[in-house]
C-alpha cells in the first residue's frame, strides 16, 4: 500500500512539474501555498480513483473540509456520510457490529468519512475493519469509498496496541494538511472564503485596515483554519466606523502585537543608549561603549533568570543557554555574585 502511495504522489508531483494547472472547481479551496498546491494536485489525482484516503493533521487545519472536497471531486453519486466515533463509542456494545455496517450501506457508491477515527475504542475499531471487508463482500463495485482523518499517529497508537494495525493498514493513501502557521500565504484567501460565508461578497466584504492584517499575518494561529474563521467573525461583529482594525480583532490576537510594540520600543531605547554610550567614548578613553552596552543587556538578563530560578545556578545558566561556570564568570564580572 505505501507503494501505491509513492507511485500516486509522483504522479501528482511530474504532472506540477509539467505546469499543467489543476483545475479546482470548489470556490473554497485555497491552495496558494506551495504546500497546499502539492496536497491538492494530489487530490485531483486520487480523487477519481477508488483507493482509501487517511488525513492527519492538527485540529481546525481543514481535515472535514478537504474530506468533503475529495467527494465532491470523485465520480461517486452515493452521499457523502460521517461517523462519529466519539458519539458511538459509549453506545456501541448495545448497538453492535449491525448498526455500524448500516452507515457503510447508507454510504453506497458515495463515500464513508471516519472522523477522528483514533476516537474510536477498539471495540468500534473491530466493526470498523469487518465492516470493509463484509461490505466489500455484499456491494462489489458499489462499495463505498473510506476516508478517515484524526489529529494522531496511527502508527505510533498501533505500536502501543491502542489501535487495530489492519484497520490503520487499510487506508492506501495518507494525506497531511500542514498547520496553519507554515502556510501564511493562504491566510488572505481563507479570509476572502470567510467573508463570502457570512454574507459579505466582492466589494461588499468587510475591509481590513493594514495594521490589523500584518497582526493576523503575523499571529501563529495555534487553532488553525477554525480559530482564523472565528476571529474574522469576531472582527466583523466589531469593526470601527465600518473597517476592520487592530482593537476589532480578540485579544489573543492582539496581545502578540503589544507585545511586538514593547520590544520595539525597547529597541529603540537601546539604540538611544547605544548612540550615547559611542559618543560618549568619542570623548573619553576611560569608557569602553561595547563592555557597557553588553552589561547593561546581559545584567537583566542574568538577573531575571535567577528570579525564575529561585537563585538556582544550574537552572538560571541552563535558561540562558550558557554553562555554569560561564555564569559564575558573569556573576563575578557585575557584581552579582553575593
Amino acid at each position: 500500500m505505501e507503494n501505491n502511495f509513492e507511485n500516486i504522489e509522483n504522479t501528482a508531483e511530474e504532472t506540477q512539474e509539467k505546469e499543467q494547472p489543476a483545475k479546482y472547481k470548489s470556490r473554497s479551496i485555497v491552495n496558494k501555498s506551495a504546500k497546499m498546491k502539492k496536497i491538492y494536485d494530489l487530490v485531483e489525482v486520487v480523487a477519481p480513483i477508488d483507493v482509501s484516503i487517511h488525513i492527519t493533521g492538527e485540529d481546525g487545519v481543514g481535515k472535514d473540509r478537504l474530506a468533503e472536497y475529495i467527494h465532491t471531486q470523485s465520480k461517486r453519486t452515493g452521499d457523502f456520510i460521517t461517523i462519529n466515533p466519539v458519539a458511538l463509542n459509549d453506545i456501541i456494545g448495545s448497538l453492535g457490529f449491525n448498526k455500524v455496517f448500516e452507515y457503510f450501506k447508507k454510504a453506497e457508491r458515495g463515500t464513508l468519512y471516519i472522523t477522528e477515527i483514533s476516537s474510536a475504542n477498539i471495540k468500534l475499531q473491530e466493526y470498523l475493519l469487518n465492516s470493509i471487508i463484509k461490505v466489500e463482500q455484499e456491494l462489489g463495485m458499489y462499495t463505498p469509498r473510506l476516508i478517515s482523518s484524526t489529529n494522531r499517529d496511527l502508527t505510533e497508537l498501533s505500536k502501543q496496541n491502542k489501535f487495530n494495525q489492519r484497520l490503520r493498514d487499510s487506508f492506501a493513501i495518507i494525506m497531511n494538511i500542514p498547520p496553519l502557521r507554515e502556510r501564511k500565504d493562504d491566510i488572505e484567501d481563507l479570509i476572502k472564503i470567510f467573508m463570502r460565508d457570512f454574507g459579505y461578497f466582492g466589494k461588499k466584504a468587510v475591509p481590513i485596515n493594514q495594521e490589523a492584517m500584518e497582526i493576523i499575518l503575523s499571529y501563529e494561529w495555534p487553532g488553525n483554519v477554525r480559530q482564523l474563521s472565528n476571529t474574522i467573525q469576531h472582527a466583523i461583529n466589531h469593526t470601527s466606523n465600518g473597517e476592520i482594525t487592530p482593537s476589532s480583532l480578540p485579544k489573543d490576537v492582539r496581545r502578540k502585537q503589544g507585545y511586538m510594540e514593547a520590544s520595539r520600543n525597547i529597541i529603540d531605547e537601546l539604540y538611544k543608549f547605544a548612540r550615547g554610550l559611542l559618543e560618549s567614548g568619542i570623548h573619553s578613553e576611560q569608557i569602553n561603549p561595547y563592555t557597557e552596552y553588553l552589561k547593561a543587556v546581559e545584567k537583566p538578563l542574568i538577573q531575571a533568570a535567577l528570579d525564575l530560578t529561585k537563585n538556582n545556578r544550574s537552572q538560571a545558566a541552563e535558561l540562558i543557554r550558557i554553562n555554569r561556570n560561564t555564569l559564575h564568570k558573569k556573576l563575578k564580572q557585575y557584581d552579582m555574585d553575593e
